[in-house]
């Protein structure tokens, strides 16, 4: 049985001597972990197009214990290679976080429409915010902002569930409006995002029962 489909690159591990088993959020399936037959060979054809947040089209072939990437085609590979260190590790972060939150095989288009929005916005050009997300403050915020949205469209959180007033009408905006719009038109103080960032941080640490990996970075 074969499938095409498009999606997001979460996640890639080497195995055997010159294959990698590339973990992809798709927008028709979920979240599906498949191997890429020969793709660490200098002139392999599917290397370019697999590596971590690329938008590719894909087709895949079902097997018995693991599927089979067969054909990649890159749709958008938004520049992050081009980001400061620090931007891209906080990407591959919220990479990283979107692949341990999300069961396989489990279909929700929101999560790929999140994904692609988000890296749509951060690899858009111009002054006088620089590539990669504008300000650092500016990014950060947007990487809070994911989370917010991506908890929130896996039923994790819903800023409802907030007591405090205030809290609950920031959660509530950062929650419902577009990326876009936060980003010119949202100041939060200091003292408010940084109730933000701990908020984040104690709700992911428990959901994941862990740190991850890529939080050594930030």
């Amino acid at each position: 049985m074969y499938f095409r489909t498009e999606g997001v690159v979460l996640k890639r591990n080497n195995f055997g001597e010159a294959d990698r088993i590339v973990t992809i959020y798709t927008r028709d399936y979920g979240k599906i972990s498949a191997i890429a037959k020969g793709v660490r060979r200098p002139r392999s054809k599917k290397a370019g197009h697999v590596e971590l947040g690329n938008w590719c089209k894909i087709f895949v072939a079902r097997g018995k214990n693991i599927d089979l990437l067969t054909e990649v085609e890159l749709k958008c590979a938004f520049g992050i290679a081009n980001f400061s260190v620090e931007k891209a590790n906080r990407i591959y972060h919220l990479l990283e976080l979107v692949e341990s939150l999300t069961p396989e095989h489990q279909k929700n288009p929101q999560v790929f429409i999140l994904l692609v929005q988000f890296l749509k916005m951060l690899s858009k050009p111009g002054p006088p915010r620089e590539a990669g997300g504008g300000k650092d403050e500016d990014f950060s915020l947007l990487s809070s902002v994911f989370k917010i949205k991506l908890l929130s469209t896996l039923g994790f959180f819903s800023s409802q569930s907030l007591k405090d007033s205030r809290t609950k009408d920031i959660f509530k905006t950062l929650e419902l409006e577009d990326f876009e719009t936060i980003k010119e038109e949202i100041n939060l103080s200091p003292s408010s995002y940084l109730k933000l960032l701990s908020f984040l941080d104690s709700m992911i640490e428990s959901l994941t029962q862990t740190k991850l990996k890529t939080s050594r970075f930030l």
